[in-house]
């Protein structure tokens, strides 16, 4: 998974959309129009208010944000298959306004592309990544689950990310 898709870029068609305050109808977004001309950092989660995402996933990033941004990332975006509202009340609730947009992959769109579907009998899910892409190019991948199945979900929280793919290089 984490190898294919560095130097992917995002095409235009991968719908994402962003809850409104008040219940407001959500705003779709393209992605590839989103990131286009920006770094951006991209975090997946399996779902929203759950107790690895809510506890330590966005929380690494949220916490982070300041130093991600001044490392010259644009925008921290969160995004789950769970529906825009959800996602909007989970980023209230996780104090994520300002730091972290939330967006909704509700139509599996982007797991679709990148292959991350993560096997759930509920629901279509996406597995816990983060990957850094420039102007709409993955340069970065951290997946959370190895290759070989196992469970590695610190792979892809934010201090990770910022020592393997923000960070300056080590002389």
């Amino acid at each position: 998974m984490a190898g294919s898709n560095v130097g992917k870029s995002f095409p235009s068609g991968i719908e994402m959309k962003e809850g409104q305050p008040e219940y407001g109808s959500p705003v779709v977004h393209d992605l590839a129009s989103l990131t286009a001309g920006k770094k951006v950092v991209i975090l997946a989660v399996p779902g929203a208010f759950t107790p690895g995402c809510s506890k330590s996933h966005l929380p690494s990033f949220i916490n982070n944000a300041d130093e991600i941004k001044g490392m010259g990332v644009d925008e921290i975006i969160c995004t789950a298959t769970n529906d825009a509202y959800t996602m909007y009340a989970w980023g209230v609730d996780q104090k994520a306004t300002g730091k972290v947009r939330m967006l909704s992959d509700s139509s599996g769109h982007l797991i679709n592309f990148l292959g991350t579907v993560k096997d759930d009998p509920m629901m279509k899910r996406s597995e816990r990544y983060t990957l850094v892409a420039e102007d709409g190019k993955i340069t970065h991948f951290f997946a959370g689950v190895g290759t070989d199945g196992q469970k590695t979900p610190e792979n892809a929280w934010a201090p990770n990310v910022i020592e393997n793919a923000l960070a300056p290089a080590k002389v």
